[in-house]
C-alpha cells in the first residue's frame, strides 16, 4: 500500500465536545505532530492519545486545559502512532482548529 504524507485530518470540534481527530487505520502507523490554531477569543484545548481506541482516561492527556489565546497556534512535538490509535481534541469553545500533519506507513 501507499505511504501517505501531509495533511492527515482536520478538525473543529463543538465547543466543550470531545472528539475524534484522527484514527490510524489497520496495518499502518504514523509520525505526526498536531497543529492547533485558536481563532478567537481565549479557549482551553486538550489533546488525547488512546491507544488502541481505549476509552477517555487521564492518562491519554498530551495537553489538558491548556490555554491557547486569541489568534495563538500551538505546534506538538512530532510523535508515533499504531494501527487503531486515536487521537482526540477538546476546546471549550468551538473555535479551535486541529490539524493532524504526518506520515502515514504500511506496517
Amino acid at each position: 500500500m501507499t505511504d501517505v504524507w501531509g495533511a492527515l485530518a482536520q478538525s473543529l470540534p463543538a465547543a466543550s465536545t470531545l472528539t475524534t481527530a484522527y484514527t490510524v487505520p489497520t496495518a499502518k502507523h504514523a509520525t505526526v505532530e498536531v497543529i492547533i490554531c485558536n481563532r478567537s477569543g481565549p479557549a482551553n484545548i486538550r489533546l488525547s492519545h488512546a491507544i488502541a481506541g481505549a476509552s477517555d482516561t487521564g492518562a491519554q492527556y498530551l495537553l489538558y486545559d491548556f490555554a491557547l489565546g486569541a489568534g495563538e497556534t500551538k505546534s506538538t512535538a512530532r510523535f508515533t502512532v499504531r494501527a487503531t490509535d486515536v487521537l482526540r481534541v477538546y476546546s471549550d469553545t468551538g473555535t479551535v482548529s486541529f490539524n493532524v500533519n504526518g506520515i502515514e506507513e504500511s506496517d
